[in-house]
């Protein structure tokens, strides 16, 4: 699942890496973008050292584009998607080459995790957006907005609180 889930992330951002750099006139780096994006994809077929440094080469490479796009007149929205889904694509490909059979539940464990941060992260991004007044939100997207946002830091504050509470494990 981790893997689909690495897979998807990849093509989702050479997607919008794409939407982002079309638009703005770099052809160039739209293409570029997605066929290094494509390569992440398939990474696994690749030489072990040819793998190792490809995954954060497309992060780099990544993020170098989404904010290369913005500063040539792309949309910005674009360019948070792209390094959202980036990041989430880096991040399943560190935790495969850490535990490649994880098991199941802790698969499920990790995506319920992942998803909490990038709903903080895209949330927080579109936020930005919004406040500088690059696009507005209509009141129901913006009171979603709020509604997540709280309880994800309801989520985290609880958890702070829960583990200080309990007692030290001997390790």
């Amino acid at each position: 699942m981790i893997l689909w889930i690495k897979r998807g992330a990849a093509v989702l951002s050479g997607i919008f890496l794409t939407a982002l750099l079309f638009p703005a006139g770099s052809q160039w780096g739209g293409t570029a973008g997605g066929i290094l994006n494509l390569g992440f994809v398939v990474a696994e077929k690749f030489h072990p050292s040819l793998r190792r440094p490809l995954s954060p080469l497309v992060l780099v490479f990544n993020t170098v584009l989404s904010a290369y796009g913005v500063l040539i007149g792309g949309v910005a929205a674009w360019a948070i998607l792209a390094a959202g889904t980036s990041l989430i694509s880096w991040n399943a490909g560190l935790f495969l080459h850490r535990w490649s059979h994880a098991p199941l539940p802790v698969q499920y464990q990790y995506f319920r995790r992942i998803g909490g941060i990038l709903a903080v992260g895209l949330g927080a991004g579109i936020s930005a957006l919004a406040l500088q007044g690059h696009f507005s939100l209509g009141f129901l997207p913006t009171l979603a907005l709020a509604l997540i946002g709280s309880i994800l830091f309801l989520r985290l504050i609880s958890g702070v609180f829960e583990k200080a509470g309990s007692p030290p494990q001997n390790q």
